[in-house]
């Protein structure tokens, strides 16, 4: 688990793609700022990176770039605001060589040579070393899902691999694209009777987000979003969402 100038980070992963893991990062990270002076949003795709594109921005270098040439990351901060700051994925389907531990090593650097309050790692769906080495050192990893049965079952696929063969505990649910609440804690429900019949275990849940219908108008401004107030009930969710990372960071880390 990190402990790296007690800066809180959290890493978001999903069993499959399209559950809008990426999009919540970024709104979250949007919300944070509120309370504390400076978030990083680390996005660990290097395949098919969301987040400079969510954030508008285009990465100075980018992790590639850093782990072939040898580059300081530093250097690869690219300033959203005032108080966020990116290091951007790659778009790279020729690698042919274990990258994780260097990439580790890159993010551990950055960690040791800035104060960040917050970090939010932004990991590729699926899992890979990649996946579990991020996972080890966060504080908590956050495993999304939504109601569509598959990602259920890739949820409960890939916190198997993470629980059982790397003993990573830290775990607690998302459920995203959601009717309500009570659909929410339906598929919570699920999950855990899955993870307690096969791994005598639940996970907490973390948030309950609702399907907004609005969202996709502002994919490319998500600032303007978070001021809409059309979408109360999803924003009080990620509202609520942020507000546990708050405290998580306030009460040292303790999942709360």
């Amino acid at each position: 688990m990190n402990s790296i100038k007690n800066t809180l980070v959290i890493s978001f992963v999903s069993g499959k793609g399209s559950i809008g893991k990426s999009t919540i990062l970024s709104l979250v990270a949007n919300l944070l700022v509120k309370k504390f002076s400076s978030v990083l949003i680390w996005d660990n795709d290097i395949y098919s990176p969301l987040q400079h594109i969510l954030n508008g921005v285009e990465p100075n270098i980018t992790l590639m770039e850093i782990i072939t040439n040898n580059i300081s990351p530093h250097k690869a901060l690219t300033k959203v605001t005032n108080q966020i700051f990116l290091v951007g994925g790659s778009n790279r389907f020729d690698i042919d060589v274990d990258i994780s531990d260097v990439l580790l090593s890159k993010f551990n650097k950055l960690l040791d040579e800035n104060d960040f309050d917050i970090v939010l790692v932004d990991c590729h769906s699926g899992f890979s070393k990649i996946v579990s080495n991020f996972s080890k050192i966060s504080n908590i990893t956050l495993n999304f899902l939504s109601d569509d049965p598959t990602s259920i079952l890739d949820a409960y696929g890939l916190t198997k691999i993470l629980f059982k063969y790397f003993g990573i505990r830290n775990i607690a649910t998302v459920v995203n694209n959601v009717v309500d609440l009570e659909d929410g804690m339906e598929i919570v429900n699920i999950f855990n009777q899955a993870t307690s019949n096969f791994l005598n275990i639940k996970f907490s849940n973390f948030g309950i987000i609702p399907y907004s219908k609005d969202l996709k108008k502002f994919i490319f401004n998500l600032g303007d979003f978070l001021k809409n107030e059309k979408n109360k009930e999803f924003l009080e969710s990620v509202n609520q969402l942020a507000e546990r990372i708050v405290n998580m960071k306030l009460n040292e880390n303790i999942l709360i």
